[in-house]
């Protein structure tokens, strides 16, 4: 049977002796950035994603802090990703997608699922940026042709590339 994100985020949270704080939904800052929901954080930083995969679609399972989502040495692309957050206040994050470019951020707060890229269009996701409410996270992705691009940390987290035509094959996330 099919775990979805959420519930599989619900148990991993508990598993680990954590409890959900509802954030309230995320809008825009003054700057025009994307804000990150607010609310009491949980006592544990969880950040729990799915990848869509060209050939496959949507992997069974999520993959959560640091674990590998999409397929490694297969030479498929990751089409699009979904994430889920506790502790972490919530997340932003966009994709710059194969033809299309950089999608609109989309935030969302802890326990709501994020989605980014696309289905259906067999288009890759070539690179993910992340955004938080200033406390940092951390993202690797492995690029056709390259592999793991390596460890990148921060309050604002870019991984993969733009303009070179490589797309992200997976994806490891630490909230």
């Amino acid at each position: 049977m099919r775990k979805s994100l959420g519930t599989a985020l619900a148990a991993a949270v508990l598993a680990v002796g954590g409890s959900f704080a509802a954030a309230g939904p995320a809008g825009a800052a003054a700057d025009g950035r994307p804000a990150v929901g607010s609310g009491q954080a949980a006592s544990v930083r969880l950040i729990c994603y799915w990848a869509h995969v060209a050939g496959i679609g949507w992997q069974n399972g999520s993959s959560c802090n640091g674990a590998v989502a999409g397929a490694v040495g297969e030479g498929r692309a990751v089409e699009a990703l979904k994430f889920s957050t506790s502790g972490m206040s919530g997340l932003c994050a966009r994709a710059h997608v194969s033809t299309l470019g950089w999608q609109p951020w989309a935030c969302v707060g802890d326990g709501g699922i994020l989605q980014i890229g696309t289905t259906g269009q067999s288009l890759a996701i070539e690179a993910v940026e992340f955004l938080t409410d200033g406390r940092s996270m951390d993202a690797d992705a492995h690029l056709s042709g390259y592999g793991w691009q390596g460890w990148r940390s921060g309050g604002r987290v870019l991984v993969g590339t733009t303009g070179e035509n490589r797309a992200i094959e997976a994806i490891k996330v630490i909230g």
